[in-house]
């Protein structure tokens, strides 16, 4: 024990006024006849044990401070009649437990700390009537769950800290009754699923913690806004999904850190949401470089916010390590794939930020899209414009065209096959006209040939004589003689 210096201020105690501290003397004992003080820190003491009535001459205590001893048990009674406290650090001990009642004589706490113990659960009506309680520290102990409704009195609760923990889950009804909560610290525990469902009426909230968990996905089962929720720490976790809608619920979302997970890429709703965001960090993910990639490239080329740099490809192979946004610009990732069947040719062409390429003579990029659940694998050729997309096209039209004809003609073949079919008849009898048509035409030519045969005439040469010249002509007897001129015509 020490003793009192002038009634007030314990030998090798420094007081200022009704403020004492007893710091750091290897205390084991709390010391005695300190009834006027108004404040009391015993810090850095080798204290191991709060016990009932330990400070009941100490009605005046506003603030306590037994942080950095060995304190391992606490007493139910042991903050018996300190009504006016309002402040309270145990942090830095080796508590394992905490009576039910062990709050309740100081009605008036607002700031509680029992960060860096070793608390493994706490019981349910722990903080019980503790309506004026504003921050309470709980990092760095082992606890594995939150008792439901323990913070149902703690109407006035501004900060929660319950990061550095083995928490694995939480229940619906963990938070209930914290209706002033800003601030909500769950980092560094191991969650292995983040559902905004959680925190339902934390309609203050402003800044979410959740950094360095084990959550794979993040989800919501409750349809509720956050209209005040404007920074949400996710990095650090092993995240490969985020449901479209979940950033829908949070409209006023200013900073965002995604960095470090195992995300490939992010859906289009999801950046559609993002409209309020100043600041977000995307690095350190399994970022794909196909065409799933594109929406958030293009997301990026607009953010006028602060973001990371860094953002790299991890697959495929031939773009891995590459910056996104190179990759795309380089890869043609996102632009419509070309089916050329002609050969490509090797270019180097000045790229932003310096990147130069030196394509082989084949298509060497062949990158896996996931649409619609399958994988399908589409190739991008790299190619100059002019002169060869003019060669592609001129080839489309030839291939077009061909193929129209051939189409047509299969069309004509299948029509004259349904009618041998479906009239074979009426097709007989067209072969029948035709033949008769046939027959009637060689008949025509035959007599065609007959008649120009039968057409010739003969040639007469007749000589008469002078004497008998007048008698034939009058007469029409005498002698001549016919000669047949097979090509002669008649002359009269």
């Amino acid at each position: 024990m020490l003793p009192v210096v002038e009634g007030v201020c314990p030998r090798q105690c420094r007081c200022d006024g009704k403020l004492l501290y007893c710091e750091g003397l290897n205390l084991t004992e709390v010391p005695h006849n300190l009834s006027s003080a108004v404040g009391l820190s015993l810090r850095e003491n080798g204290l191991s044990e709060l016990r009932e009535g330990q400070f009941a001459g100490l009605t005046q205590l506003t603030w306590l401070y037994l942080d950095h001893n060995s304190i391992e048990s606490v007493e139910e009674n042991a903050f018996e009649r300190l009504r006016r406290m309002k402040e309270l650090d145990l942090s830095s001990n080796k508590i394992e437990s905490l009576p039910n009642t062990t709050f309740r004589p100081m009605p008036n706490l607002r700031i509680l700390d029992l960060s860096h113990n070793k608390l493994q659960a706490l019981e349910p009506d722990l903080f019980h009537g503790l309506r004026k309680l504003t921050n309470l520290h709980l990092r760095y102990n082992a606890l594995k769950f939150v008792p439901v409704r323990i913070f149902q009195d703690c109407r006035s609760m501004q900060f929660l800290d319950l990061g550095h923990n083995q928490l694995q889950s939480l229940a619906r009804n963990s938070f209930a009754g914290l209706f002033k909560l800003t601030e909500l610290h769950l980092e560094h525990n191991e969650l292995v699923k983040v559902n905004l469902a959680h925190f339902p009426r934390l309609i203050s909230l402003r800044t979410l913690y959740m950094q360095h968990n084990k959550a794979t996905i993040v989800v919501s089962t409750l349809d509720w806004t956050w209209s005040f929720l404007e920074k949400i720490d996710f990095s650090g976790n092993e995240i490969e999904y985020i449901e479209p809608h979940i950033f829908e619920s949070v409209p006023n979302l200013k900073s965002l850190q995604l960095d470090s997970n195992r995300l490939t890429y992010i859906d289009q709703r999801i950046l559609d949401s993002w409209t309020s965001l100043t600041s977000i960090t995307l690095s350190e993910n399994k970022w794909e470089c196909s065409r799933n990639v594109c929406a958030l490239a293009s997301w990026l080329s607009t953010f006028k916010g602060q973001h990371d740099s860094a953002l790299l490809c991890a697959s495929p192979d031939i773009a891995q390590g590459e910056d996104v946004l190179d990759a795309v610009y380089a890869f043609q990732l996102c632009e419509d794939p070309v089916d050329v069947t002609v050969p490509t040719y090797t270019f180097t062409k000045d790229r932003p930020r310096g990147y130069g390429y030196d394509g082989p003579t084949r298509n060497p990029y062949e990158l896996q899209d996931m649409e619609g659940g399958e994988i399908v694998t589409s190739s991008f050729t790299v190619t100059e414009p002019g002169e060869d997309h003019e060669s592609t096209m001129q080839i489309h039209k030839v291939v077009t065209g061909t193929m129209a004809l051939i189409f047509s003609f299969l069309i004509v073949v299948l029509m004259l096959y349904v009618s041998w079919k479906c009239f074979p008849a009426g097709v007989r009898q067209m072969r029948q006209c035709l033949s008769s048509q046939r027959r009637k035409q060689k008949q025509k030519q035959t007599m065609q040939q007959m008649a120009a045969m039968s057409a010739q005439e003969y040639y007469v040469d007749y000589k008469p004589n002078h004497m008998e010249g007048a008698l034939v002509i009058i007469n029409e007897y005498g002698s001549c003689t016919c000669q047949q001129q097979p090509s002669r015509e008649c002359e009269v």
